[in-house]
Parts: structure tokens; C-alpha cells; sequence
């Protein structure tokens, strides 16, 4: 893995050399086009080297002209060498985590939400991202891109339209992108979803680089990436769009899910957890709104409808049938 990880570092290095001191040439921006969606890691290691070199300029211009003799007092090396050297470092440094606080700030900022919390964030490009409990979401911006990595949870972006920085969501090898839309991404247990609630997005599974699969998702449209990697697409009803957001204004409204489905959600959200005992019960069908935030209610509320009891033991809420 480290010896892949170097490898797509050099890789990133070289590119970002070639577009950053001469034009490419067609070929060669379709071979680069190429490279960056095949694997998820390969445009990360680009952003880290593009920012690298960046900060070379910017650390160049205070320090002013300065040139590096060889050994044997020949003239200077050509300027990309050591400016490979240097954003192998500047990469490297990033890998180990000394990154100084200046450049963090400026190139990305992490966000996370507690269990039970529903996080509301402005972002700088006056977009507006939600994010629902336990989620944890990195967003990088720069002058062309708009890239936030949903490393787990559920995210609901709302977002700013700027054609020039396509507004990307990126969690594993799924890419969700956008230019000027609502709609939000779920990554949990090897699966992910995507509902779109206005305007148009484009769904990439670069899971396997000789197979990639694109997708297009309208208003009203969701879709679910299984670990199989099969893309399946349903169009909603307004109302189950509504639904299934329902969880940022704390609400959770189930219309049939399995008993055990449900307390899952509710577990997620609460310190206080529901346990169902009866395996028969887990399976009976719950239809109704709830407050995510409120465990004993909805486990009264849902044995009164099912003929269970809701019974307080060991720290937990204990749903089991009446004998």
C-alpha cells in the first residue's frame, strides 16, 4: 500500500509539473482526464502536489531570486527539478500529518457532527451544507475546484452555482457532481445514496477504473450504490423527497420500514438505545413521524401500535411482545 501510495505521488508530481510550466496538449489533457478518475486517491495526491507548488510561488516571491549551484559550480539545475524535490516534501509532509496551521486553514476545513446533532454549515462559496449525526465531511475549495469528502454519514449540500468550480462529493469511489443544485449524499454500511431534490447531478463509480459507471439524476431522483457497485435509480414522489430529509429539521417519518430499521435510526441519533428482543417484532412494518431526538417516545408510541411493551432495562429501552 505505501509503495502504491509513493507511486501515485510521483505520478501526481510529474503531472502537475508538466500543466504548470508549459500548455498540454490535448492528448495529453485527455491522458491526465484519464489518470485523475481512475482511481479516487490519484486526484487527492493532485490537489496535495497543485498546492504544493502553489505555495512554492507564493514562498518564492517573499524570499526573492535565488539560485541553487551544483557541486561542481556548473550553472543552476533547471527549476521543475527542484521543484520536484520540494513537492514531494511539501506531499510528504502532509502525509505525516506536520502540516503547518496557516496551510490547513487555507486549503480545508474537517466538520463533524455528534451523535444527535444536526450541523448546519455556510460555506465560503456561499453554498449551504447540512450535515446529520455522526458525519464527519473535509471540504477543500481553490480558484477550480469545490470538493468535500464525506468520510462517513449524511450530508445535504445546497449548492451556490459557479460553472468554473464544479461542486464535487466525493465519499470512497462514489462522485457525486453538481453545478448548481440541491441534493444529499449517504455513505453508511457499504452503501450509498443519492437524492436529488432540485436541478441535476452526475453520479461516478470509479470502483473499477476499466468500468466506469456514470449516471445522470434529476429532481425527484435517487439512487443507491450497493457494495456490488450496481447503480439503481427510482424516481419519488415530491413527498417521499421531503421524507427522506425530514432529519434536518429533527424529524424522522418512517412509512413502513421494519421495526428494526427504524429503532437503527433512532440508535444513531440517541446515547439512549432501543433494543428490540422479539425477531418477529423487528420485522412489523412502522408507518408515522417521530422525534429523532426523543427515544422513550417513539418506543411508546410504537409499542401502543404494534401491541408490544416498552419496558426501561440496563440502561437501554427494551421493545418486546406481550406474552
Amino acid at each position: 500500500m505505501q509503495r502504491s501510495n509513493r507511486r501515485i505521488d510521483s505520478e501526481a508530481t510529474d503531472w502537475v509539473i508538466r500543466s504548470h510550466t508549459r500548455a498540454l496538449s490535448a492528448e495529453e489533457q485527455a491522458e491526465l482526464d484519464r489518470w485523475l478518475e481512475a482511481n479516487p486517491r490519484h486526484r487527492g495526491a493532485y490537489l496535495r502536489a497543485s498546492a504544493a507548488w502553489i505555495d512554492l510561488d507564493r514562498l518564492a516571491s517573499m524570499a526573492g531570486p535565488r539560485e541553487l549551484p551544483q557541486e561542481n559550480g556548473a550553472a543552476a539545475p533547471p527549476r521543475f527539478v527542484s521543484r520536484r524535490v520540494a513537492i514531494a516534501a511539501g506531499i510528504a509532509v502532509v502525509v505525516l500529518g506536520g502540516l503547518p496551521a496557516w496551510w490547513a486553514h487555507r486549503h480545508y476545513n474537517v466538520y463533524v457532527s455528534d451523535a444527535g446533532q444536526v450541523r448546519q454549515v455556510a460555506l465560503s462559496d456561499g453554498s449551504h451544507m447540512v450535515l446529520n449525526t455522526e458525519t464527519r465531511a473535509t471540504v477543500q475549495f481553490d480558484d477550480t475546484h469545490r470538493e468535500i469528502e464525506l468520510a462517513r454519514g449524511e450530508g445535504f449540500f445546497q449548492v451556490a452555482r459557479d460553472p468554473a468550480r464544479p461542486f464535487v462529493v466525493r465519499t470512497g469511489a462514489i462522485l457525486v457532481r453538481a453545478i448548481g443544485t440541491v441534493f444529499s449524499v449517504r455513505s453508511s454500511n457499504h452503501r450509498v445514496d443519492v437524492t436529488v431534490s432540485q436541478g441535476l447531478v452526475e453520479l461516478v463509480d470509479s470502483s473499477n477504473p476499466e468500468h466506469v459507471i456514470r449516471r445522470r439524476l434529476g429532481a425527484n431522483e435517487h439512487a443507491t450504490v450497493e457494495e456490488t457497485h450496481r447503480v439503481e435509480v427510482q424516481r419519488l414522489e415530491e413527498s417521499e423527497v421531503s421524507r427522506r430529509l425530514g432529519w434536518r429539521e429533527g424529524l424522522l417519518d418512517f412509512e413502513g420500514q421494519p421495526l428494526l430499521e427504524a429503532v437503527n435510526e433512532m440508535n444513531r441519533r440517541n446515547h439512549k438505545h432501543i433494543v428490540v428482543d422479539d425477531p418477529q417484532l423487528a420485522a412489523r412494518p412502522v408507518v408515522g413521524q417521530f422525534l429523532a431526538s426523543d427515544p422513550a417516545g417513539f418506543a411508546a408510541t410504537v409499542a401502543v401500535a404494534l401491541g408490544a411493551q416498552s419496558v426501561e432495562q440496563d440502561d437501554a429501552i427494551h421493545l418486546r411482545r406481550v406474552n
